[in-house]
């Protein structure tokens, strides 16, 4: 058969052998399972997802490596040619993450027997020692101390920058070509490209590429390379967020990659994406599910199939004994009634002294951060930072990390009735790094103009513009918004609850935000423009607040609300989630 042949016939299947339930085993099929975004999540938690019998959202009980080992040896058994990836965020995350560089969640991320994975951004957040220990390839990697994953990890985007490890060289293996049975599989492997704009020191002696050209190129040469070398199947693990793979996957040759497997992003996709060169894009959201793409190739090692399912981590899965004693070794310092940690430099020198199941306090309202325009957490967090300082704005990281907790009384799955209880894990899951908070003034200008470019990195058409988490959280400010509009102009308004006015009506405006421990002159949540920043400082130990700290004391003290706001408004009411399916627009917004 020639060449062009085959692939319109591998074009003309790409288009009608797309399914999303069910399985497909024979002996030319190969069962990827795809786990995505664990956060250092080792146990089951309250999560929030679409309702599937009626429009919005239900709390449901989802996630814990004990289960997951199960579903993976069910898997495992039913097609002995599976392999297993892990992709994004591992060992970053929860409280056993922070006090111990993310050591405690190798063992039992080593017994899952995952054949390949790709770092997410906050794996690289333990600093420069810990991320060449943990995925170098230099001898420098192996003078350590810690653990690695017992599995290799790709990054075909970052490359050594210093000239001492021969700059251009790769710092983790671009690509992967195992034989599965009788298919042959590429793997290319794409990280974040995220990690320089969290703090450039974590991108210390590492360059990654940057663009969309840069990452077309990439995906490009290697799917040819490993074409070129036999490789029946291409697929593509990414740590670039659903929208950015579902761009790339529109533009890249047709037939050259069959699946680009997503995280970062924590989408669900219950169906797989259909790109315009044929290859599917599919997230498993987080912890909480495992994918299952089933790709069958023909006598002639063409693809004739590729079925999708995602199951659901709950309580239908019995624990895996194993597992299930490892998590509990891993957990167990940090629920002893003696706990005494002290977290390490890069996460601002903490201290634990309460087991993590310590109740600190209770909630009136929903805390979750599942939404990507205004969430109930970061309503939440503002609203006790603008009552504690006075200011006339209250302004929070757009973070995508969350603990989701049921308000009292919530009905929860299985009929139970929340008790709204917070515990001190709950706190730091909401937290994913240690800093402070600050009072600061700037002008109504900068306000907008921060405003706007977090809009861009959370809605913008072009997706590659599209930067970090979700939307940042303000109090004090009624925003009326058009989703629509250009990058730079979806702001048709902003009213400063406080001063009754809006910013054009006042010179200068007083802000409460974050700032990392180290933080360069006029820097808050990451934006410059601000003057006369001055740290919280906590009365009872007369350094500044950490954000656990703070937090704590402010439930502690029953500043919670009592119920939920929204005062921010988009005029083009375009559908969000839980209306829409992604809770951050696939392709943006415009």
């Amino acid at each position: 058969m020639n060449q062009k042949l085959t692939k319109i016939i591998r074009l003309l299947t790409f288009s009608l052998c797309v399914c999303s339930s069910g399985s497909v085993v024979a002996k030319s099929t190969v069962t990827f399972m795809h786990l995505n975004d664990l956060h250092a999540n080792l146990v089951p938690h309250n999560d929030l997802v679409q309702n599937v019998d009626k429009p919005g959202t239900e709390y449901v009980e989802r996630g814990g490596l004990a289960r997951t080992a199960t579903l993976i040896k069910k898997i495992r058994q039913n097609n002995p040619n599976s392999v297993l990836m892990n992709i994004g965020d591992t060992y970053h995350g929860g409280v056993e993450a922070v006090f111990t560089s993310g050591e405690a969640i190798i063992d039992p991320v080593n017994a899952l027997g995952i054949d390949v994975g790709v770092a997410g951004n906050w794996d690289f957040a333990f600093g420069p020692k810990v991320t060449r220990e943990r995925y170098g390839q230099s001898v420098m990697s192996f003078f350590k101390k810690g653990k690695r994953p017992n599995f290799p990890n790709l990054a075909a985007n970052v490359t050594y920058s210093a000239p001492f490890f021969k700059k251009g060289k790769p710092f983790m293996p671009a690509t992967m070509l195992p034989q599965v049975g009788d298919v042959s599989v590429g793997f290319i492997g794409i990280t974040s490209d995220i990690v320089p704009q969290m703090a450039s020191f974590l991108a210390l002696g590492l360059e990654f590429a940057e663009g969309e050209a840069a990452y077309l190129k990439l995906i490009e040469q290697h799917s040819a390379e490993l074409r070129a070398k036999g490789a029946d199947i291409v697929v593509v693990m990414s740590e670039l967020g659903l929208q950015k793979d579902v761009r790339l996957a529109n533009l890249v040759t047709p037939n050259s990659v069959d699946v680009f497997f997503s995280a970062h992003t924590h989408e669900t996709t219950f169906e797989p994406i259909q790109s315009e060169s044929g290859a599917l894009v599919v997230e498993s959201g987080n912890d909480g599910y495992l994918g299952q793409m089933d790709i069958v190739v023909d006598d002639e090692h063409i693809v004739i199939a590729r079925n999708w399912t995602l199951h659901a981590i709950d309580h239908r899965l019995a624990e895996d004994p194993a597992m299930k004693a490892l998590v509990a070794k891993a957990r167990a310092p940090f629920l002893a009634d003696d706990v005494n940690m002290t977290a390490g430099l890069m996460q601002g020198m903490q201290t634990l002294t309460q087991p993590i199941n310590t109740v600190i306090g209770r909630t009136k309202a929903p805390m979750t951060r599942r939404h990507s325009l205004e969430s109930d957490f970061n309503n939440a967090l503002t609203d006790i930072l603008r009552d504690m300082t006075g200011t006339d704005v209250a302004m929070t990281k757009g973070f995508r990390f969350e603990s989701v907790i049921p308000e009292v009384g919530a009905k929860t799955e299985q009929d139970h009735v929340a008790t709204g209880d917070i515990t001190l894990e709950d706190v730091y899951r909401f937290f994913p790094t240690a800093y402070q908070f600050a009072t600061a003034t700037t002008t109504p200008a900068r306000l907008k103009s921060i405003i706007e470019e977090g809009l861009t990195n959370t809605y913008s058409a072009d997706v590659f513009k599209q930067n970090g988490g979700w939307f940042e959280g303000f109090s004090g400010l009624n925003l009326v918004l058009d989703l629509t509009a250009k990058d730079g102009e979806r702001v048709l308004a902003m009213l400063i609850d406080g001063l009754n006015s809006t910013v054009d009506d006042v010179a200068e405006i007083t802000v409460t935000g974050c700032v990392r421990p180290i933080e360069s002159a006029g820097i808050m949540c990451d934006f410059n423009g601000f003057n006369d920043v001055e740290r919280l400082i906590n009365p009872d130990t007369g350094a500044a607040w950490s954000n656990i700290e703070l937090f704590v004391k402010a439930v502690q003290e029953q500043r919670l609300p009592i119920q939920t706001r929204r005062t921010v408004e988009d005029v083009s009411e375009t559908p969000l989630w839980p209306i829409a399916d992604f809770i951050q627009p696939v392709n943006g917004v415009q």
